[in-house]
């Protein structure tokens, strides 16, 4: 099927998109002719993205049926050859992919015209709070993984940081955020030095800056699953008040919180 995978790698080590070529192998292997894929790229870098429509191209070719559940328009034409829209429960059109277009799919999944381009506003630009100079970063088997990065950010920015899986993005992150301190160069937010050789603020010190992280993988980094939504909202501030008192949680002030955020 060739879906190339390490046998002996450990599944929690594995990304997002091997641990989901697993699940198509399983599925396979015990004979599976139709696969159901339910918003299968999700979690996924567009990277990923193409491998796995590359695979479910391949597996079309071998004479699979395939199932794409999904609410991207880009995929639906991409991938598919036929197309049924459902709205509130119902299905509101059956087309070939070939005659219709995304305006069509889009109108019929919301039940109005809709339009898909983005009027962007110019940005209101401020001074620089957060650069970045000359960093390096290494991971945990000490390879250099990030190498000489510079940049700045400026109040009211967006920047956007791609790449392939793989090339650093993490460890970059990572560095960003206070979870690892740099090898080497400087992180400077407000014009104040927090990561350097020397000088390392940890995710705490950065939270109570205002600096939040949003991780790649939210269930193995972002939540304890164990716990509930109310509590999860809260971590990272939960040993402030009102959330506890003297290492006491405070479960009525916590789901409070948690009403008046959701």
């Amino acid at each position: 099927y060739n879906l190339k995978i390490d046998l002996n790698a450990t599944i929690s080590d594995l990304s997002v998109g091997f641990r989901q070529r697993v699940e198509i192998l399983k599925a396979l292997y015990r004979g599976a002719e139709i696969l159901i894929l339910d918003e299968p790229t999700g979690v996924l870098t567009p990277q990923e993205v193409d491998e796995l429509f590359k695979i479910l191209r391949s597996l079309k070719e071998q004479g699979k049926t395939i199932i794409l559940i999904t609410h991207k328009l880009n995929e639906i034409m991409a991938l598919t050859d036929k197309v049924t829209v459902m709205r509130q429960g119902e299905i509101v059109g059956d087309k070939n992919t070939k005659d219709t277009t995304k305006d069509q799919l889009a109108e019929m999944m919301v039940g109005r015209s809709v339009l898909l381009r983005i009027d962007k506003k110019k940005p209101n630009i401020g001074d620089t709070v957060f650069e970045v100079k000359n960093i390096n970063v290494k991971d945990n088997l000490d390879v250099m993984r990030v190498k000489n990065v510079s940049f700045d950010l400026k109040k009211g920015e967006i920047l956007g940081i791609a790449g392939v899986t793989g090339n650093g993005q993490t460890e970059l992150l990572e560095a960003l955020s206070g979870i690892c301190q740099i090898d080497s160069g400087e992180i400077k937010l407000h014009g104040k030095i927090i990561s350097s050789k020397k000088i390392f603020a940890g995710p705490r010190q950065l939270r109570e800056q205002d600096v939040a992280h949003v991780p790649e993988d939210r269930q193995r980094m972002g939540l304890v699953t164990e716990f509930n939504a109310s509590e999860n909202l809260i971590f990272g501030y939960h040993h402030q008040e009102p959330f506890s008192k003297s290492s006491v949680m405070m479960g009525k002030n916590i789901f409070n919180h948690s009403k008046k955020v959701m």
